[in-house]
């Protein structure tokens, strides 16, 4: 996928992403693996999209760089939803939108490498019965390309 930003973030290797990942378990799709080495996240000058379901459209405002020194950052997003119980296990965000909501990426099952919109603005997480689940997530893309 060729992209164009107003800004990314310092570049990283092959050997940080795996060591980041490996503390998570976490074995990336290879095109968003790819897209890191090259970019390492940011703020992308073509930001409209729509989920395949022409239901939901919105803005993506920045992919989340790999790096402890940025905030917000991939693993801390991931461990902030993740700790909490929020997000389904298979999803790794990956960006946000300009309310908060998560651009996701399947990392495991027949989905693997999918990309998603997640509402979380449409989930009710105070409630005491909250469990993840696809309800509020719109399929964007069968792959990062």
């Amino acid at each position: 996928m060729e992209l164009e930003f107003e800004y990314n973030f310092e570049l990283i290797t092959k050997e940080e992403i795996e060591a980041s990942m490996g503390d998570y378990n976490i074995e990336l799709p290879h095109e968003y693996r790819n897209f890191l080495l090259r970019y390492n996240g940011g703020k992308p000058l073509a930001r409209r999209f729509k989920t395949q379901d022409g239901k939901q459209s919105s803005s993506i405002m920045l992919f989340f760089p790999l790096s402890e020194h940025i905030d917000p950052n991939l693993l801390s997003e991931y461990k902030e939803l993740t700790d909490e119980d929020l997000i389904l296990p298979n999803l790794l965000p990956i960006g946000n939108d300009p309310i908060e909501n998560k651009i996701c990426i399947s990392l495991s099952g027949d989905d693997r490498g999918f990309i998603y919109y997640w509402s979380l603005d449409m989930e009710d997480i105070d409630e005491d019965d909250f469990y993840p689940s696809y309800k509020n997530v719109s399929l964007i893309a069968k792959s990062f390309s």
